[in-house]
């Protein structure tokens, strides 16, 4: 991906109604903000034509809503991504048990770090005045039914491309530090939305992708080879209309530049978003037009890099890519671009 220029930026404490947040701010005027809890991004906002700031993600407004975690705005997902079914698996000939969430069902969505308390790290001066960092560990303290001990290090930064472009990136870098090898696989969950749309009806979506995922009435991933549908790369809702997704997509075609970008663009105004993310990292581009949201359904499209399928840690055909060794490490790089018309 495009290296950026991020020279001079600068991490200050912040406040969610009492919540510790972190925010980095870089010289052109652009900030985000990220929560301790879940390091979950909160804002990510870059200076308008006329000085105003433009907000591009729409994350959770309060504490509230933090805590209720509706839509998992902004959220970093690990060890897996999405659902697992029926919250049990098989991993290395043993059967584990998630338990049921806080509302009863059984998903296990999205992981085990949404709801717990990341601290900042600083790797350096250099470092710090340019980057976000934040760290949690899992480990079977956090549920019983996930025996394993990973630490995980979300690194955030703000920078402005050759062109002009605005653009956010983030690092997730899992690393084993237990003494069996562990399922993981790594995902992201920002909610883009584009200055001059209250909803995404208006908007175009281009994803590169050669093949649609096709679930059950659980938003599990059909069995083996009957998962995935072939479709002509790029997939393209122009615009998207009333179209409701909720929907991943995978053999993903990389550009000529190497990266899979997936585009979100106004057809008004000729604004994109842009979402990049590593061929051989993330297999897997999930979309959600927010149908389901409880504040301002449909305001905003979740795109999200993911590097395995929904309900990996069930699927043989996940397994190998999906075992993290003791002492190795797994890292997804993303990065979304701001692009004025």
């Amino acid at each position: 991906m495009e290296t950026s220029s991020v020279t001079r930026a600068a991490v200050t404490r912040g406040d969610l109604d009492g919540q510790t947040t972190w925010v980095l701010t870089h010289p052109d005027g652009a900030l985000l903000e990220v929560a301790e809890t879940g390091a979950t991004l909160l804002r990510w906002q870059v200076p308008g034509p006329d000085g105003v700031a433009v907000d591009l993600h729409d994350g959770y407004r309060s504490a509230a809503e933090l805590a209720e975690r509706d839509g998992y705005r902004g959220a970093v997902l690990a060890p897996w991504s999405n659902r697992v079914r029926d919250a049990r698996y098989t991993f290395a000939g043993t059967s584990h048990d998630l338990g049921a969430d806080a509302d009863g069902t059984r998903e296990a969505l999205h992981g085990l770090l949404t709801d717990v308390t990341w601290r900042r790290a600083v790797a350096g001066a250099t470092d710090s005045d340019r980057t976000l960092r934040l760290t949690a560990t899992i480990t079977p303290d956090l549920n019983p039914g996930y025996p394993f001990s990973v630490e995980v290090t979300a690194t955030y930064s703000l920078g402005i491309g050759s062109f002009g472009e605005a653009r956010l990136g983030l690092e997730l870098v899992a690393r084993n530090v237990g003494d069996t090898a562990a399922p993981v696989a790594l995902g992201w969950h920002p909610y883009l939305r584009l200055p001059g749309h209250t909803r995404v009806d208006e908007l175009e979506l281009s994803v590169p992708a050669r093949a649609r995922v096709l679930t059950d009435a659980a938003l599990i991933p059909l069995a083996g080879e009957q998962a995935y549908a072939g479709t002509a790369a790029p997939v393209r809702f122009a615009p998207l209309g009333q179209t409701a997704l909720d929907d991943a997509f995978t053999n993903l075609v990389p550009d000529d530049d190497g990266v899979v970008a997936t585009v979100v663009r106004s057809p008004r105004t000729g604004d994109t978003l842009t979402v990049e993310q590593e061929p051989f990292q993330a297999r897997v581009v999930h979309v959600f037009t927010g149908d389901a949201l409880e504040r301002d359904p449909r305001g905003s499209i979740a795109v999200e890099p993911c590097q395995l399928l929904t309900d990996a840690l069930n699927r043989p055909d996940q397994a190998d890519e999906l075992a993290l060794a003791p002492g190795e490490r797994r890292q997804l790089v993303t990065d979304v671009v701001y692009r004025r018309g």
